[in-house]
């Protein structure tokens, strides 16, 4: 089965949230580029990012938790030592207690990565889906993308 990713994640148009990463050396394998591993943490950063004015990361937060359910990652250049990278994020449909966000990384301005990833809203002490509070569907539709046709 051959997964298609929205392939407008390409286009840096398209996000109006970015996260900066800085590659680190402990970011290489043995071929001197960033390990899968860590792009899919640059990735995660970026949804991290993205939903902590909702959901703070604090010992005392009591509220529903945004958990990820879904994740996929296209791989389509390699980044290095040097580059400079940003991730991208932004929002591609809001359900009724879960979210789909799009992502892509970009290093010297071009696309090395993308990601389609689903989150559901849990509660905090039920551990089951909810329904969005409004402070949290008023948050994520500052960065609900319209689609093209066909895109998903």
């Amino acid at each position: 089965m051959e997964l298609r990713l929205d392939r407008s994640l390409t286009d840096p148009a398209g996000f109006s949230f970015w996260t900066p990463i800085v590659v680190r050396f402990s970011d290489l394998d043995l071929l001197g580029h960033a390990n899968n591993v860590r792009i899919a943490g640059w990735l995660e950063d970026g949804r991290v990012a993205l939903e902590l004015p909702i959901q703070p990361c604090t010992p005392d937060y009591d509220g529903p938790v945004v958990v990820l359910v879904d994740f996929h990652i296209q791989y389509l250049a390699e980044v290095r030592l040097g580059d400079e990278v940003a991730v991208g994020t932004r929002v591609q449909r809001i359900g009724t207690s879960s979210i789909t966000l799009g992502q892509a990384v970009f290093v010297n301005g071009r696309c090395a990565a993308i990601a389609e990833s689903v989150e559901v809203l849990i509660g905090a002490t039920s551990r089951r889906p909810e329904g969005w509070p409004p402070k949290f569907l008023a948050h994520f539709e500052q960065y609900l993308v319209g689609l093209p046709d066909g895109a998903a």
